[in-house]
């Protein structure tokens, strides 16, 4: 994920979750990420607000599945989508990349192609 363009999209309907994001090698492409059966996602606080050791540099984009607390059963899975400006929990099923890197003008164009 691009550290210096997050501006991210999100589309949520019938319980999936769409994200789109500019990539880190190529501020004109973007990435888009489908979670199934989404449970819940928000959107929380930039991780710079976490700890002062980050406030002289950006933070990293990042994709990370982690083990969920509620879930023991294993049908719900957790990830944590890490903007430099803000975090996306998303709580779901299943996840899959359906783009890896596609010419866009931005994230929300990227969804639009991909969604018609």
């Amino acid at each position: 994920m691009s550290a210096t363009l997050p501006a991210p999209a999100v589309l949520s309907s019938d319980g999936t979750l769409w994200l789109a994001y500019r990539i880190a090698r190529d501020p004109h492409h973007c990435a888009a990420v489908r979670f199934h059966d989404v449970e819940h996602y928000a959107w929380g606080a930039s991780p710079a607000v976490h700890g002062p050791e980050q406030a002289d540099r950006p933070p990293q984009g990042g994709f990370y599945e982690v083990a969920s607390e509620g879930d023991a059963g294993g049908s719900i899975r957790r990830w944590l989508v890490i903007f430099p400006d803000a975090v996306l929990d998303v709580r779901a099923a299943d996840a899959e990349v359906v783009l890896r890197a596609v010419a866009a003008l931005g994230p929300a164009h990227a969804l639009a192609a991909l969604l018609a």
